[in-house]
């Protein structure tokens, strides 16, 4: 073979995906004194990718419940409006 293939598998991703990659690593970068310290670096930085990760996913899902709840209250608002106008129409039917 005439040329080595080339060691960086990321050049085969999409440039997105790289991109997204490469702020996943700089992410785990700051942890980088506890995984150097672990016997079996790769998989430590694995769990660092795996707890920041898991960071993301607690935020995302924090601002999600904060809209849902947003959510609840306008609707629980416009249900309470609209059972006031149904009464309001059975009186005056009733009159």
């Amino acid at each position: 073979m005439l040329f080595s293939p080339s060691k960086d598998w990321k050049q085969y991703l999409t440039a997105d995906d790289e991109k997204r990659m490469n702020e996943v690593l700089n992410k785990i970068a700051k942890h980088k004194g506890a995984y150097r310290s672990a016997d079996d670096i790769k998989i430590s930085q694995l769990w660092c990718a795996v707890l920041e990760l898991a960071k993301e996913n607690a935020a995302l899902q924090k601002r999600v419940q904060s809209l849902e709840d947003l959510l609840e209250g306008m609707f629980e608002k416009v249900r309470k409006q609209e059972r006031e106008r149904i009464e309001l129409t059975k009186s005056l039917e009733k009159f």
